[in-house]
């Protein structure tokens, strides 16, 4: 497999940010950062993602999205983990400002002045791009790029440069996959960020339409699932089964949250809305009432 690196960003990112030790990237990160919304969001009443997302869609056990879809567990991070989605929020902000720092533009919103974002089975399934990018020097002039920006740990990132993003992070190549068939795109720029040195990795990924529309289906058909998809294993000692958040409801039948999601009769309607089946309390459903379930609650599975 081919990878391709974009050596002229990369490259001439270096030499600006050398010549004037910064200051032209201090200057536009200034201005960007009140931009990043996840950096300064505050406590949500509803812990859990109301869609699918195509950001986890690639994972390779499919059981494991769709307990997180039908809010299966609360999540819940310690301090660490909620300061490391932090920093990567904020490298978001720093790359895009190194960007501009070479005279490629960035569209963070589309023309509502929102966020990007793609959508599919009525708005359950899709997620939001990090931005689009025009005049990238590796790229012909004018053509724009869908712009993915990822931190790694050292150890992961030397993989990476060695096997490029296909190979070391599948749910990253496919996450980007569906953004660009969903916009129109034809190329991505994959964007990672090294957290212990601050290297750069900047690759390109053309678009994989055949991928694409697999993973698409797939999300979809996942979205509409009223019973839990294959494990990935039978084993609760199996290396991916592990360390996931749902081992011991998977593989033992520990008790799962009580919600609406996690209910027998509730049900993902093509128009984006829940809806309980439920002869007793029938209709759709509303996020605190998903939340909150009801006496007539019965367990999905």
């Amino acid at each position: 497999m081919t990878v391709i690196l974009a050596e002229k960003t990369k490259a001439a990112i270096e030499q600006v940010q050398e010549a004037d030790q910064g200051a032209t990237f201090r200057q536009f990160l200034q201005k960007i950062l009140p931009t990043m919304g996840d950096v300064y969001r505050g406590t949500e009443k509803n812990p859990y993602r109301n869609h699918l997302g195509a950001s986890v869609i690639g994972k390779s056990c499919d059981r494991q999205t769709w307990y997180g879809f039908r809010w299966f567990k609360k999540p819940k991070f310690p301090g660490r983990i909620v300061r490391l989605f932090n920093r990567g929020h904020l490298e978001e902000a720093r790359v895009i400002a190194s960007l501009q720092t070479i005279g490629v533009t960035v569209y963070q919103q589309d023309e509502n002045g929102k966020q990007y974002r793609i959508s599919d089975a009525g708005g359950h399934f899709g997620g939001s791009g990090d931005g689009v990018a025009v005049g990238i020097p590796d790229l012909p002039i004018g053509l724009p790029c869908l712009l993915e920006i990822k931190t790694h740990a050292d150890k992961y990132f030397k993989v990476l440069l060695k096997i490029g993003v296909k190979l070391e992070k599948p749910e990253h190549y496919i996450q980007m996959q569906i953004y660009m068939r969903k916009m129109g795109l034809t190329v991505a720029l994959y964007c990672a960020v090294n957290k212990d040195t601050d290297e750069y990795y900047f690759e390109l990924v053309l678009l994989d339409v055949i991928s694409a529309d697999q993973n698409i289906t797939r999300g979809v058909k996942m979205v509409f699932m009223q019973n839990p998809p294959a494990k990935i294993n039978n084993s609760p000692a199996w290396f991916e089964c592990k360390f996931c958040d749902y081992n011991r409801i998977c593989h033992f039948g520990i008790e799962y949250e009580r919600n609406c999601r996690t209910c027998f009769y509730s049900r993902a309607i093509a128009d984006g809305t829940w809806a309980c089946v439920n002869e007793v309390c029938p209709g759709t459903l509303s996020e605190d009432e998903q939340l909150a379930g009801c006496a007539w609650y019965e367990k999905l599975c």
